[in-house]
């Protein structure tokens, strides 16, 4: 398919000024977590311009849309992208920054929504000289809510999203990696996350009388440094392991002892083992606290997502495609996997997949920040890259894939 996709790069090229625009659009106007709805209606609206039929999912929230390749089977490769936003400020000073107090496209799933949707309007208007090629697969574009609150994936699952899909890919950008290279990896890309919530319970009081109460500050406190200094010291060191504690919330008033402190976080591992070790100590911990405080301590751990596994054949398909767009040289094949969690994993318990890093670093260094900062932000040459990457991926796995139940 060179020639098709030299064309085809082409019409991605021509679009890069609207690309843009578009990923500017969803970064001013960025929705939480199962809030999407004025970003799925953009995104149908879009997708309706372009010939498609665009269903929504349940209150308006998701969106999927399939493009018929005349296929010589009823199956689907599938190619994701997400729409919420991260909770946090957007602090840039830039005419695009979001419009919306407390949220913000902190994790590049605008980018990734662009880059679909030009994935999408590019083959589109290519329909009729895709109709003369031979494909195994049609192809069904998936805009997922909620991946922040690892509730989409599933919600999208039961909503029929991988009736019928053969495979699944999808892409992410990478702030640490430059624009024009990509990140790929067999087997676990991110890791297993859960989310911990410990509620400490004393009894309030005068500050001038703590004897009188039961303060439920210091044993919260004490906590956190003991998760802290115990979590690295009750796994194997050679396998990565990621304890955070994300806020800690308790009293109001500075001369009352509080009644109550609350703490969260999260718990990441590449590995089952590691989760269950660390939070076995977890809970001795809170037990052994109780006695010594005094404190009522609970310790609940919620599920958020297992591990990703990027499925061999589907990744090295991913790989040389994007090594023949973009260069050997830019292809990176990643030694570790990130302690990120992400609910693709759900798609990937059921069909092959592969999610690859799509280099996004902004050109001047000094204005690279992370994933989930409140100043970030990223190359915007990074969504005709992806495009061209995504489209070709797309059209190769239709053409070629012969999965499991083939």
């Amino acid at each position: 398919m060179s020639e098709l996709q030299v064309e085809l790069d082409r019409l991605i090229d021509g679009r890069q000024d609207r690309l843009i625009q578009l990923r500017r659009r969803f970064h001013a106007t960025p929705e939480s977590s199962g809030e999407e709805r004025q970003t799925s209606a953009l995104v149908a609206e879009t997708l309706r311009e372009h010939g498609y039929e665009p269903r929504l999912g349940p209150e308006g929230i998701g969106v999927t849309a399939e493009l018929d390749l005349g296929a010589e089977r009823d199956t689907f490769i599938a190619v994701r992208s997400e729409l919420d936003c991260v909770d946090v400020n957007d602090d840039k000073q830039v005419p695009y920054a979001s419009t919306q107090p407390g949220r913000c496209h902190a994790c590049g799933h605008d980018a990734h929504t662009t880059i679909n949707l030009a994935t999408a309007s590019v083959l589109a208007e290519a329909r009729a000289r895709l109709a003369s090629l031979p494909f195994r697969h049609n192809l069904r574009f998936l805009f997922q809510p909620a991946e922040e609150a690892a509730t989409g994936a599933r919600s999208m699952i039961k909503d029929g999203a991988l009736n019928g899909v053969e495979a699944i890919i999808a892409l992410h950008v990478d702030p640490t990696l430059e624009t024009g290279h990509v990140g790929v990896r067999n087997g676990a890309l991110t890791s297993a996350c859960k989310l911990f919530e410990v509620t400490v319970r004393g009894r309030s009081g005068h500050t001038a009388r703590p004897f009188e109460a039961v303060d439920p500050i210091p044993a919260a406190t004490n906590l956190v440094s003991l998760f802290y200094q115990l979590a690295p010291r009750s796994i194997d060191s050679r396998y990565p392991l990621a304890l955070t504690v994300a806020s800690i919330h308790t009293g109001m008033a500075r001369n009352a002892i509080p009644d109550a402190a609350t703490i969260f976080g999260t718990l990441r591992a590449a590995r089952v083992e590691e989760l269950e070790a660390v939070q076995k100590r977890m809970h001795a911990v809170a037990e052994g606290m109780e006695r010594a405080t005094g404190c009522d301590i609970d310790l609940d751990f919620h599920h958020a997502c297992p591990a990703t596994r990027n499925d061999e054949i589907v990744t090295r398909r991913f790989a040389a495609v994007a090594a023949d767009r973009l260069g050997v040289d830019r292809v990176q094949w990643l030694e570790v996997p990130s302690l990120g969690g992400e609910d693709f994993a759900f798609y990937q318990e059921l069909v092959p997949g592969s999610i690859i890093r799509l280099g996004a670093a902004m050109p001047d260094a000094r204005a690279r920040r992370p994933l989930h900062s409140s100043l970030f932000d990223i190359d915007e040459g990074a969504l005709t890259v992806g495009a061209k990457v995504l489209t070709a991926a797309s059209l190769d796995l239709a053409a070629e894939y012969i999965g499991s139940h083939a």
